[in-house]
C-alpha cells in the first residue's frame, strides 16, 4: 500500500496495482526491474473496506469475507450395493445373476427395504453414497448395524463401504447417515433390514421338535423310572407284607400251638391217668381253650369292625360301678405277680349309655397289657373323671415304658413294640388295634403317653349320652370271661415232685409259659429229676450250676431266646456235652435249620407227641452211655499208645477221638476236656496227694461241675476216673516190666498203700 492508498500485489505473471477508490487495476510486466523484489515479499492484503486480496501464480483474487456462504443443503444418502463374500448381489433373474442359487435380491437395492439371507450368506459388504456434488470429497459418513454394533462407526468419503463377517442368524438393520461438505448431516439416512435365517437345526420347528423329543424322552424316562420305582416299591411292599405276614403267622401259630400243646397233652394225660390229672388237667384245658377262644373272638371282632358289621348294644347304667367291678376281678392276679392295682374315681357313680361287652373288652385289653408289662413290685392306677359332656378313664402303669419311635404305631394291627424272640409276654398285636377300633365305634378317642423306665398311660374319652333304655336295678353285673393268658397266669398250676433221686437223670425244662412247663413236667416227673427255668437267662444259669443230663428248651423266651441259649451252652466247656431238645411253636423250616445250626440235637414242634418226646429223651441218654464207652476206650488207647512216647501218644489219642464216634453228640469241646483231664492226671501220676480237689483247682471248675461233666462223658465219678487212669497205668507197667514188684508198681501208679493196691 503506497501513500496514495494504491495496493501493489505481485504475482508470477507480473505486478498489479489496484486503486480501490477508482476500482482500477493496472498490470506491470516483471521485466521491469523495479518490481521484481516487490513480488518476492508480497503477502495477502486486507483493504480498509474489508476486502481480501490474494495473489497466486495464476492471477490475482479479490473477495470480501461477507460474500462467503455455507452449504445448507441436506444431502440425500442411499445404500447403493450389497455384496456376499465380496461379490455384489445382482437382481434376481437379471443377466448378472450367476449365483448357484437364485439371488435373494428381488429388485434393485435402491428400492429394497428388506432382504432375507440364509445362514451361509453371512459375510456382507454394504456400499453407500451421499448426493452432494459441492466439494464431494468433504462429505462424511456414519453407519451402524443394529443388532451387532453398539455405536455409530465413522467413515470418510474415500471409504464408502461397511463390511461384516460371520454374522449370526437373526434380524439386523443397517443404517447409514451422511453430511455435506459443510458438515450438515442427514439424520434420517437410509436403512436396510436384513434377516439371516437360522440353520434348519436352529429353526423354531427344530426347537419344537427338540422340546417334543426332550419332553417325550423325559416323560418316558420319568414313566420308566416311576414304573421302576413303583415296581421296587411294590416289591418292597410285598416283601414287607410277606415279612409282616410271616411274622404274624409265626406269632399267631405260636399263640395257637402253645395252648393246643397243653390242651392236647393234658387231654392225653387225663385219659391215661384220670385220678392224678383230671382236676388240675381240666383246669389247664379250660384255661388254654379260653385263651384260644379269646384270640379267635378278637380276630373276628376286628374283621367285623372293618366290614362295618359290628354293632353296639347300649344300656343306660352306672359306668363307674361297672369299671370298678372289672378292676376288682384282677386283684388276685395282680397280687400273684406282686403288683398292686389302685382304683381312683372323682365320681361315686355316673349314669350314661355304654355297651357292657365292648367297654369290658377295651378296659380288659388295657389292664391286661398293664399287668403283663409291669415288673414285680409295680403299681397300676385306674382313674375316672368327667369333663363337661365327656367321660374319661385312664390306665397308668409303672412298667418299662414305650419308646418315642414306637408310640405312633402301637395301635397298628399286628404291630408289637418288642417283636423279637426274647419279648416278655406272648401276643399277636391285635389287642390295642381292636381297642382303638372299638373306642372309635363308640365315638370316643384313645391316646397314649409314655416315658422309658417310668411307665405308660392310656386315656379313653367317651361321650356321655342318656338315650338308651335303663338297666334294671336288680340286674346283676355280668360274669366276665378270663382275660389273661397263661403267659401271666399262676406259675405253678400243677404240683411237681422236686425230690431228686441219684438214680434218675436230671432234665432241665425251660419255657416262659407256665402251663407248658407244667405239662412237660407231668410227662417227665415219674422217670426224671426236673429243674424248671422260666426264661433263657435262668436256663443258662441253672445249666452252669447243676450240669443237667438233658435240656428241653423253648425258642421264644424273655431275656435270651432258645437259639442263643443253645449256642452258649454248646460252646462252653462245662456244658458242651449236654443234649438239647428245642421244643417250640416256631414250625418254619428256617427256624428248624437255625436251631440245628446252633447245636440243638433234636427240634420238636408244638403241639408235640408225648411218646415221641419220651423216646427222643431216652435215645439221647442211651447215646450218652455209648459216649461214655467211647471215652473210656479212648483213655485205654491213650495208655496203650504211651509206650511210644507221650507226644506221639497224644497225637494218636486225638486220632482215635476223631473216628468211630457213637453220634454227633461228640464234639471238640468234649474231646479237649477229656484230653485235658487225662493229661493233668498223668502229669501227677506218682503224686499220691493228687486228688479230686486238686484236679478241680487245676481245671478252674467247681467239684460238682467236674463231677457231672466226667460222669456224663465217662460214666465214672471224678474219684473213680482218677483211680481208673492210675490202674490203667499200673496195668501197663505190669505188662511192660514183669520184674517190677507189686509195691513198686503201686507207688509208680500213685497208690501209697500196696495192700490197698493189691
Amino acid at each position: 500500500i503506497d501513500n496514495n492508498d494504491n495496493v501493489w500485489l505481485g504475482t508470477k505473471n507480473g505486478l498489479y496495482r489496484y486503486d480501490p477508490i477508482r476500482k482500477v487495476l493496472k498490470h506491470y510486466d516483471y521485466n521491469d526491474g523495479l518490481v521484481s523484489n516487490f513480488y518476492r515479499f508480497a503477502k495477502p492484503i486486507k483493504t480498509r473496506n474489508g476486502e481480501l486480496l490474494f495473489g497466486s501464480n495464476k492471477g490475482f483474487t479479490i473477495f470480501h469475507p461477507d460474500s462467503l456462504k455455507d452449504n445448507t443443503l441436506i444431502p440425500t444418502v442411499h445404500i447403493t450395493s450389497i455384496s456376499l463374500d465380496n461379490k455384489e448381489l445382482p437382481v434376481a433373474g437379471s443377466v448378472e445373476d450367476t449365483f448357484p442359487q437364485k439371488s435373494p435380491l428381488k429388485q434393485h437395492i435402491l428400492f429394497t427395504d428388506k432382504i432375507t439371507l440364509t445362514h451361509l450368506q453371512n459375510n456382507l459388504l454394504f456400499g453407500f453414497t451421499a448426493l452432494n456434488y459441492e466439494t464431494p470429497e468433504k462429505n462424511q459418513y456414519k453407519y451402524k448395524l443394529e443388532g451387532y454394533d453398539k455405536d455409530w462407526i465413522s467413515a470418510p468419503a474415500s471409504a464408502r463401504v461397511a463390511k461384516y463377517t460371520n454374522l449370526s442368524h437373526g434380524h439386523y438393520t443397517f443404517r447409514v447417515i451422511a453430511s455435506n461438505n459443510d458438515g450438515v448431516w442427514n439424520e434420517q439416512g437410509d436403512t436396510l433390514e436384513i434377516v439371516i435365517l437360522p440353520p434348519w437345526w436352529r429353526t423354531w420347528w427344530a426347537y419344537l421338535f427338540y422340546i417334543a423329543l426332550i419332553g417325550g424322552s423325559s416323560f418316558f424316562f420319568y414313566r420308566f423310572q416311576l414304573n421302576r420305582r413303583l415296581e421296587q416299591a411294590e416289591a418292597s411292599r410285598l416283601k414287607e407284607m410277606d415279612a409282616v405276614k410271616t411274622k404274624l403267622y409265626t406269632n399267631i401259630t405260636h399263640e395257637f400251638r402253645t395252648p393246643l400243646t397243653v390242651i392236647l397233652g393234658m387231654a392225653e394225660q387225663v385219659m391215661d391217668n384220670p385220678k392224678e390229672f383230671v382236676q388240675e388237667g381240666l383246669k389247664m384245658i379250660i384255661r388254654n381253650g379260653q385263651n384260644l377262644l379269646n384270640l379267635v373272638n378278637q380276630m373276628l371282632d376286628l374283621s367285623k369292625l372293618e366290614s362295618g358289621h359290628l354293632s353296639l348294644h347300649y344300656q343306660q347304667g352306672d359306668v363307674v360301678n361297672f369299671l370298678k367291678y372289672i378292676v376288682e376281678s384282677l386283684h388276685s392276679l395282680a397280687e400273684s405277680k406282686g403288683l398292686q392295682i389302685h382304683f381312683i374315681s372323682d365320681l361315686e357313680q355316673l349314669t350314661m349309655d355304654y355297651d357292657e361287652t365292648r367297654l369290658q373288652q377295651v378296659a380288659s385289653n388295657l389292664l391286661s397289657n398293664a399287668v403283663k408289662f409291669t415288673p414285680k413290685g409295680g403299681n397300676i392306677y385306674v382313674s375316672l373323671s368327667i369333663q363337661s359332656d365327656t367321660f374319661s378313664f385312664k390306665v397308668k402303669d409303672t412298667g418299662k415304658g414305650i419308646t418315642e419311635a414306637d408310640l405312633p404305631y402301637i395301635f397298628d394291627r399286628f404291630y408289637q413294640v418288642d417283636d423279637t424272640a426274647t419279648r416278655h409276654g406272648e401276643g399277636t398285636g391285635i389287642g390295642l388295634s381292636l381297642t382303638r377300633e372299638l373306642v372309635k365305634l363308640m365315638n370316643g378317642t384313645i391316646s397314649v403317653k409314655s416315658q422309658m423306665n417310668k411307665g405308660t398311660e392310656f386315656e379313653v374319652v367317651l361321650p356321655i349320652h342318656l338315650v338308651a333304655d335303663k338297666k334294671a336295678k336288680n340286674e346283676q353285673l355280668p360274669i366276665l370271661p378270663p382275660i389273661i393268658d397263661t403267659s401271666i397266669a399262676d406259675d405253678t398250676p400243677l404240683s411237681i415232685n422236686q425230690e431228686f433221686s441219684t438214680e434218675k437223670p436230671l432234665v432241665l425244662i425251660a419255657d416262659d409259659n407256665a402251663d407248658v412247663r407244667a405239662y412237660i413236667s407231668s410227662c417227665l416227673s415219674a422217670d426224671y429229676n426236673l429243674l424248671i427255668a422260666k426264661d433263657g437267662q435262668e436256663c443258662e444259669d441253672m445249666a452252669f450250676e447243676h450240669t443237667p443230663d438233658l435240656i428241653i428248651s423253648d425258642v421264644m423266651m424273655p431275656f435270651k431266646d432258645g437259639f442263643e441259649v443253645c449256642k452258649t451252652l454248646k460252646t462252653d466247656e462245662r456244658t458242651s456235652h449236654i443234649p438239647i431238645i428245642m421244643l417250640t411253636a416256631k414250625a418254619d423250616m428256617d427256624s428248624k435249620l437255625q436251631g440245628l445250626e446252633h447245636g440243638a440235637d433234636v427240634y420238636l414242634m408244638k403241639p408235640f407227641n408225648k411218646e415221641e418226646l419220651l423216646l427222643r429223651i431216652k435215645k439221647l441218654l442211651e447215646l450218652r452211655l455209648q459216649l461214655q464207652e467211647y471215652y473210656r476206650s479212648t483213655v485205654m488207647s491213650a495208655n496203650a499208645h504211651s509206650e511210644i512216647g507221650a507226644t506221639e501218644g497224644d497225637k494218636l489219642l486225638k486220632e482215635d477221638m476223631s473216628k468211630e464216634k457213637p453220634s454227633l453228640l461228640v464234639n471238640n469241646f468234649d474231646n479237649t476236656f477229656i484230653l485235658k483231664v487225662r493229661t493233668l492226671i498223668e502229669a501227677n501220676l506218682t503224686n499220691v496227694h493228687f486228688d479230686v480237689e486238686k484236679l478241680c483247682s487245676d481245671l478252674l471248675l467247681s467239684p460238682s461241675q467236674v463231677y457231672r461233666k466226667i460222669m456224663a462223658l465217662t460214666g465214672l465219678s471224678t474219684n473213680n476216673f482218677i483211680r481208673y487212669i492210675r490202674l490203667l497205668k499200673a496195668k501197663e507197667l505190669l505188662l511192660k516190666n514183669s520184674h517190677y514188684s507189686i509195691s513198686a508198681v503201686a507207688y509208680d501208679s500213685g497208690f501209697n498203700d500196696p495192700a490197698y493196691f493189691s
